[in-house]
């Protein structure tokens, strides 16, 4: 791919550096290298709707605000599989799609933001080579596209870093004084293994298990409960009750009238299936108090979850290969596999703030690593302890633990991979906390799936971004 793209751009006598082979040289991904060599990072989307497709190009360190690209635009777009414009693409993989709209013969929309930098980066295949080129070299690429503003801002603050338990306001990566240097700290971390670890077997101000979502989990792991068991005990919690009923009068579910008990929301709408997920997500997560906004407040982490779950329910049903899966349960691993992070933001106000705003700053920099680096602690191991401290089957912990393993094998590993699967297609257009945007080809032949299908499966979920959008703000207000 990096030939066809070089050649492309001879054309063009645009002057480029190709830096070949380098996820293997080096542990990093595109957006990491970009930075490494003062370059920015440009992601290329494929999009369409009625009138045809369109490419849009922006920062790959930014989210793709869908909204105002479909605002700016005039137009009603939605991700493209890349099923009907295939042959236009001229072998380029949809995930790693180089902003050469000139090339494909397809319009082009930028972002802005684009127009200020000095070097950029472009993305050529999954074989981790990547082609440099210059503010110069980058003007002729973009010649002839639209020039717009529909990327999500990502503000720049100045974090300060632990020193022991506490925080001071010494700069994040200054150097120890002599006098530190002599009497070196027990840990550089904002917490620490051995802190978190203390925290939860001593259970000091630990989120208590609520004695509804208990009851839920009983009658979960039951096949012949009574409907009205479920309706009385969703009733018996006012809170979990009251965001029932919207999130059932939500537009995602389009029901025509004004629901007003319980009972109707899980006859005429809901289902005994996803009322009983929904139910038991929102008991165990209105436990958590702490940061609402940033990168991994509880906003986003509640957006990503709605959209994780939706997204692992849709894997589910089309997988055929697999009898006794329950679609249902993966909706529910889908939107409970980050509750990691709700734990930390709980317990460590102070200090999770201060890793949201620096998360904030490197925002494409694996997340696992930074947690390790930062923190000193993940999420994944935080959310196991959480599972673990609530007396949760084993099948939660498991699956929280393991979600960003993409060769996990070993009990419940159907939803263990479906979860992965699906943070790895949110991933590639601008959501979650996913490593890594390729998805292993054993995995699709394991459970009998291609590429496209997948996209088409994320390319639904999008389209329905603004009623999803809706469902998370119920779960997070």
């Amino acid at each position: 791919m990096s030939n066809k793209v070089q050649g492309f751009l001879d054309e063009l006598h645009i002057n480029y550096i190709l830096h070949a082979d380098v996820t293997s040289a080096k542990p990093l991904n595109f957006s990491a290298f970009a930075r490494s060599i003062s370059a920015c990072p440009v992601k290329a989307v494929l999009f369409a709707d009625d009138r045809g497709p369109i490419v849009a190009s922006f920062n790959a360190e930014n989210g793709l605000d869908f909204d105002a690209l479909s605002r700016v635009t005039g137009r009603k777009l939605s991700l493209d599989p890349g099923h009907r414009y295939k042959t236009l693409l001229h072998g380029f993989s949809i995930r790693h799609l180089p902003p050469l709209a000139q090339l494909y013969q397809m319009p082009m929309v930028i972002d802005e933001g684009l127009l200020d930098q000095d070097r950029y980066l472009l993305e050529v295949g999954g074989d981790g080579s990547f082609i440099e080129i210059d503010k110069q070299g980058f003007k002729k690429l973009i010649q002839g596209a639209q020039k717009k503003s529909f990327v999500k801002s990502v503000p720049v603050h100045r974090v300060p870093e632990s020193n022991g338990s506490k925080l001071d306001s010494a700069p994040a990566q200054a150097a120890p004084s002599q006098q530190e240097t002599k009497t070196p700290p027990a840990r550089s971390y904002l917490l620490g293994l051995n802190e978190i670890n203390e925290r939860f077997k001593n259970g000091v101000n630990l989120p208590v298990m609520p004695t509804v979502a208990e009851q839920l989990i009983t009658m979960k792991s039951e096949d012949d409960f009574e409907l009205l068991d479920l309706v009385h005990l969703i009733e018996s919690d006012p809170v979990v009750s009251a965001k029932i009923i919207s999130y059932a009068n939500s537009p995602f579910f389009s029901y025509e009238g004004k629901l007003q008990t319980i009972q109707e929301a899980i006859y005429h709408v809901l289902g005994v299936d996803i009322s009983l997920n929904i139910a038991l997500a929102l008991a165990l997560g209105r436990q958590f108090e702490g940061p609402m906004k940033g990168v991994l407040g509880a906003a986003s982490v509640w957006r990503h979850a709605v959209y994780c779950g939706v997204l692992s329910q849709s894997i589910a049903t089309n997988i055929s290969n697999r009898d006794g899966l329950k679609p249902g349960t993966a909706y529910l691993f889908g939107l409970l596999h980050n509750i990691g992070y709700l734990a930390l933001g709980h317990l460590y106000t102070e200090q999770f703030s201060a890793f949201n705003k620096m998360v904030s700053m490197k925002k494409d920099i694996p997340l696992s690593k930074f947690e390790k680096s930062i923190l000193g602690v993940t999420h994944t191991g935080v959310g196991a302890l959480l599972m673990k401290a609530w007396n949760m089957p084993p099948q939660y912990t498991v699956l929280i633990e393991n979600h960003h393993k993409g060769d996990y094998r070993g009990d419940y590993e159907e939803y263990v991979n479906i979860v992965y699967l699906a943070n790895l297609l949110l991933k590639s257009v601008g959501i979650g906390d996913a490593n890594e945007e390729d998805i292993p080809q054993a995995l699709l032949a394991k459970y009998n799936l291609d590429e496209a299908e997948l996209s088409n499966m994320l390319n639904i979920v999008m389209g329905w971004h603004e009623n999803l959008d809706h469902l998370a703000h119920q779960l997070a207000a």
